[in-house]
């Protein structure tokens, strides 16, 4: 691991359980499944094609989690992402007259 990760955070206030996103209760706020966040994250994790998909707060058996407060910021990043097929692709044909 490199050296942006902790290996252990604060523990919860006694009697409070730290409730953190999954990727499936990402993917419902923008109706899609959670291995479509999981593809987000891998496709933009770099930011070499685009802003990278903000990075999980935990990692808890090796499964990403982000705390709810940064709701705003992910929704911010999913605005602002590329709409389908932006970027590339093979170019349309055009007619020759012959």
């Amino acid at each position: 691991m490199g050296d942006d990760y902790l290996t252990d955070g604060p523990p919860a206030p006694e009697g409070k359980v730290l409730r953190y996103l999954s990727r499936d209760d990402i993917g419902k706020w923008f109706g899609v499944s959670g291995d479509a966040v999981r593809k987000w994250q891998d496709r933009y994790e770099s930011g070499e094609t685009y802003r990278p998909f903000p990075a999980p707060d935990i990692l808890h058996d090796g499964k990403p989690g982000w705390s709810p407060r940064r709701e705003p910021e992910i929704w911010a990043w999913y605005r602002g992402r590329p709409g389908r097929g932006a970027g590339g692709g093979r170019p349309r044909k055009t007619s020759q007259p012959e």
